[in-house]
């Protein structure tokens, strides 16, 4: 399977959903693989595990799995300057790359962000 870029490189137009669902291709079992694999590793980290919640979106980059948890677990699942994160990415990527895609994790959380905040 050749990889297609997002973007055609003549007219610089940014990617829309549609093509990067294209890209992409539609969810599969792998895909569904992934956001158990994403669930089942936050969980086991947080104290409120019942409260785990794995969304799948497209962005410009691709597939990403946002990852929102119980407010008192954000600091859980970020980890000492970020490291608990950062592994947990990397566990996805590896799996991800295992089955020949290419996925985010992000953290959500219900603040702001820091884009919109106003200047003080």
């Amino acid at each position: 399977m050749s990889e297609e870029p997002l973007n055609d490189s003549a007219t610089d137009a940014p990617a829309t959903e549609a093509s990067i669902a294209e890209a992409y291709g539609e969810p599969g079992e792998a895909d569904a693989r992934l956001i158990e694999l994403v669930g089942f590793l936050v969980q086991g980290i947080v104290a409120h595990p019942e409260e785990v919640e794995v969304e799948e979106y497209l962005d410009d980059v691709g597939i990403v799995y946002g990852v929102r948890v119980h407010p008192d677990d954000v600091g859980r699942v970020i980890g000492k300057e970020g490291r608990v994160a950062g592994a947990l990415r990397q566990v996805v990527k590896a799996a991800a790359t295992k089955a020949n895609m290419h996925v985010m994790v992000e953290i959500l959380t219900d603040d702001e962000p820091l884009e919109s905040r106003p200047e003080e």
